[in-house]
């Protein structure tokens, strides 16, 4: 007779929530990461836009409308910065909340994977103790047929 875990369907649904979790928190450090991106490039187009302006106030060609533009390019980009790092800000919270859900759920797979182990360790103990038992039994029948002849 084969070990049965009756449990089974609880240890298969403990799997299934554990792996759904996971994809949800690939997903928010996945989020969180394109936002660190663009963080990045909106912080090296503003280090790019600050030298463009030295070089061109160094060299007179720098006009006032230009200028003008120039800060409200820097205007436009630290707005959007801020809502990045806010977003991120979010998405670091999300994703530490997820982690925990994630946690939970793989806790309680493994509580389950741990019960059906010791489980199946029972099993296979008392299988090997009814081995034993009939091992002993067909042992001592042919020791008393062998002693009778």
């Amino acid at each position: 007779m084969a070990f049965r875990f009756t449990l089974q369907s609880v240890l298969r649904l403990r799997r299934s929530r554990e792996n759904q979790e996971e994809r949800k928190l690939l997903a928010i450090a996945s989020a969180a990461g394109r936002v660190r991106t663009a963080i990045e490039m909106l912080e090296e187009i503003s280090m790019d836009q600050y030298q463009r302006r030295n070089d061109e106030l160094t060299s007179g060609a720098a006009i006032g409308a230009m200028l003008q533009f120039d800060a409200m390019c820097d205007e436009r980009r630290r707005t959007l910065q801020f809502e990045r790092r806010k977003m991120l800000a979010e998405l670091e919270h999300k994703r530490a909340q997820q982690a925990a859900e994630y946690r939970k759920a793989r806790q309680q797979r493994e509580i389950m994977e741990g019960l059906r182990d010791h489980q199946k360790a029972k099993f296979d103990r008392e299988f090997q103790k009814r081995e034993q038992e009939r091992a002993d039994e067909i042992f001592l029948i042919r020791k008393i047929v062998s002693d009778r002849e």
